[in-house]
């Protein structure tokens, strides 16, 4: 009896001691074991397609060239513009006496050439605006009519060469030319002279006086070659020079910033007297033409129908190339050194005609 108690003492011990918690050290938490905590499936959505996102169609880039304009568009910049197409081209002088120019920093197209012992001119087109004042307002040569020809919106000038072969009012009627024109020799009320210079270096003509009272017909649209897409590659130039005469040596500067060339002549900017802006383009373009000395007279003749060589500066950059006009009517086509039409970069444009053998300097 005794040994059978002994002995179930002894088992009670063993399994009590089995069952029992381990021993935890003073100050010690028990480490608590974390609850799982289940893996939720997220619920199958039925598959949906995203939505695409529409491609956007480039829009078309408008393009000015020659005889087509779309509306819309500056037939002389070929930037975009809302108006009724009424240029109006004006003949200025360019000898020192008539320095600084008065409208000038806002014709939209410039054309310079000789008129007489190297003496040179400037053709000058408005469109975007209409100055005040313009000029100094002179007079017109056979050239001239032959760059009019081509144009044929309202050409104001002041007066012309008259002797046999030259005479301007003849070459109109041999030109067929209709356009309407304003000569501050037979009156128009355009033209005013000042009295801060004195003649012939004063004569100026109120273009905003013309659009309001003179400007009667609507010419067709004529441009160069724009396109809002041209990317002028070729070699860098950020400076060009040229000359003329001694007294007539012209510079170009690209501005990077309004990616304008800046025109100073001899050594000092070329400014507007009306606003005191620098003269500043988009384009240069340097047309080499035949020049031709006219017997007996002071004149120079050259030759805008035909056929030379070109240079063409825009974006900082130079391409060489060639012009053609066909004949009176035609456009003159600018070409670059592969025959291929040049499209120029929209903005204002800088024609100098210059003599086959001219100098062009680029850096």
């Amino acid at each position: 009896m005794r040994k059978w108690m002994i002995l179930a003492v002894l088992s009670c011990t063993i399994l009590a001691a089995g069952c029992s918690k381990p021993s935890v050290s003073p100050g010690e938490t028990p480490a608590e074991t974390p609850a799982e905590t289940p893996i939720e499936t997220p619920a199958e959505t039925p598959g949906e397609t995203p939505a695409e996102t529409p491609v956007e169609t480039p829009a078309e880039v408008p393009v000015a060239r020659y005889g087509q304009v779309p509306d819309g568009i500056s037939p002389l910049t070929g930037l975009p513009y809302t108006g009724d197409g009424k240029v109006i081209m004006v003949q200025m002088e360019n000898t020192a006496a008539a320095r600084p120019h008065s409208g000038l920093s806002q014709a939209d197209l410039i054309y310079e050439m000789e008129v007489e012992s190297t003496i040179t001119r400037l053709t000058t087109f408005f469109l975007s605006s209409y100055p005040q004042k313009a000029g100094p307002v002179r007079s017109a040569r056979k050239q001239h009519i032959f760059l009019w020809s081509e144009w044929r919106y309202l050409y104001a000038f002041y007066g012309g060469s008259q002797p046999e072969g030259q005479n301007i009012y003849d070459w109109i009627r041999e030109l067929g030319i209709t356009s309407r024109y304003l000569d501050g020799t037979k009156g128009a009320k355009s033209f005013s002279r000042s009295t801060d210079r004195v003649a012939p270096h004063n004569a100026y003509t109120n273009l905003t006086y013309i659009m309001d009272n003179l400007y009667d017909f609507t010419p067709v649209d004529r441009s160069l070659y724009y396109d809002g897409a041209a990317d002028m590659t070729g070699t860098p130039a950020t400076k060009v020079s040229l000359s003329y005469r001694s007294d007539n040596n012209i510079t170009y500067t690209y501005d990077a910033a309004t990616k304008t060339y800046l025109r100073a002549i001899n050594g000092k900017p070329m400014m507007d007297k009306e606003n005191d802006q620098q003269i500043a383009v988009t384009n240069i373009i340097i047309q080499h033409a035949g020049h031709h000395k006219v017997p007996n007279l002071p004149y120079t003749n050259i030759d805008l129908i035909g056929s030379g060589t070109a240079e063409y500066f825009s974006q900082g950059m130079m391409r060489k190339g060639t012009w053609e006009r066909k004949d009176a009517k035609s456009f003159t086509i600018y070409y670059d050194e592969n025959g291929q039409e040049l499209p120029l970069t929209p903005g204002k444009t800088f024609i100098q005609i210059v003599r086959p053998e001219t100098a062009v300097t680029a850096e």
